[in-house]
């Protein structure tokens, strides 16, 4: 169960990416979240707050997986990556309110602290990238030293972008194809990117299957 900050959070969360942040009021979140607005004021003090402390909580939550990935000694160097991104795509999937949120923070956003918690992110994620693939180089099971930045460019983009556009392949492919099956499309639908993903970075890496 939610702590009481994080189901206010996670209301925040909601509103923020459908009305916008200056189209959400601090009023608006505690009606939704069936709370006073003192107690906003009181676990965050000011909407801006609340905003700052719901991106370090998400962006926290998938840093500590990737961390506890690249530390997992039962894994191989490629199966730590599948890990990876099989968590990206699920969090996205799950949470596609705050990635949407991350991609209107990145454009419009002059919250310092927020610019600042993705920004050491992406970092975080550099480093992570690097001593898994210096990890497998070493052994030889990759042979080929990517560039990393656009590694990572490679994989949230793509992963991004298929979230984004997800209703246009879905019209697409129903306009299209008349035995399509809307009910269960958006899993599988995830699962190819996911695999598509993999498949790009088996590349960039020189992975060799033994």
């Amino acid at each position: 169960m939610p702590t009481k900050e994080e189901h206010i959070m996670m209301v925040a969360e909601k509103l923020f990416a459908a009305n916008g942040y200056n189209g959400t009021s601090v009023r608006d979140i505690a009606s939704k979240a069936k709370v006073n607005v003192s107690m906003i004021s009181y676990y965050f003090g000011s909407k801006e707050n609340l905003m700052e402390e719901l991106f370090k909580w998400r962006m926290e939550e998938g840093l500590n997986f990737a961390k506890n990935i690249v530390e997992n000694n039962d894994l191989s160097e490629i199966e730590k990556i599948d890990a990876f991104i099989d968590n990206l795509v699920n969090r996205v999937q799950k949470l596609r309110d705050f990635y949407l949120l991350i991609h209107t923070q990145q454009v419009i956003s002059q919250n310092k602290n927020i610019q600042n918690f993705l920004k050491a992110s992406k970092i975080n994620y550099l480093e992570i990238f690097q001593i898994i693939a210096d990890a497998g180089l070493e052994k030889g099971v990759f042979t080929k030293r990517p560039l990393f930045h656009l590694m990572q460019c490679t994989i949230m983009g793509t992963i991004f972008n298929a979230m984004h556009n997800i209703k246009i392949y879905k019209d697409y492919l129903k306009n299209n194809n008349p035995d399509f099956d809307e009910k269960h499309y958006e899993k599988q639908y995830f699962q190819e990117a996911a695999a598509h993903v993999k498949t790009i970075v088996r590349a960039l890496v020189g992975y060799n299957e033994k």
